[in-house]
């Protein structure tokens, strides 16, 4: 989605195609937050319920959440406006917010592959843990609130998602 995002930042340019685009960009911003925030509220603490060597194995994972969360706040801050009709578009600076969180957080994201090959030296029952992920998957799911997509940018669980998980 974020190199959706920053190739096609420069050609975004009617009003209408405006307001949908940011509304993929806070798209974008509710699937990072509930990947990260799920990460550290549940998935990590529970590999290291399963086994306790697995304790302090995903840290460098927690602490790079950190370490790109103010490039990637800016960024939000700058979608809000957008949705909020509070700032006026501009592709270059989308592009240039993205720069400033998006190496970080790709190279995050190949990080945590390496994390859970790591994990995989433990001893850890994989079965059980994918079983507590699909329950709060299942459990937690909005079965009621359509999602942010174009034709339907109104406030809703989306919104409410983005401020349970903010650092």
């Amino acid at each position: 989605m974020l190199n959706c995002i920053y190739l096609q930042a420069p050609n975004v340019k009617l009003e209408k195609d405006i307001s949908d685009f940011a509304i993929f960009m806070h798209a974008f911003l509710v699937t990072i937050h509930e990947h990260h925030g799920n990460e550290e509220k549940y998935y990590f603490p529970w590999l290291e319920e399963l086994n306790a060597e697995a304790k302090g194995t995903l840290d460098k994972n927690v602490e790079q959440h950190h370490g790109f969360a103010p490039g990637l706040q800016a960024f939000e801050d700058y979608v809000k406006a957008l949705r909020e009709e509070k700032a006026k578009y501009d592709g270059a600076k989308v592009r240039s917010l993205i720069d400033a969180f998006g190496t970080a957080l790709i190279e995050h994201l190949k990080d945590e592959i390496t994390s859970f090959e790591e994990l995989q030296k433990l001893k850890i029952d994989w079965p059980a843990w994918t079983k507590k992920v699909q329950k709060l998957a299942v459990d937690g799911a909005e079965t009621v609130s359509k999602p942010p997509t174009v034709g339907n940018p109104s406030p809703n669980i989306y919104d409410r998602s983005l401020k349970s998980q903010s650092p």
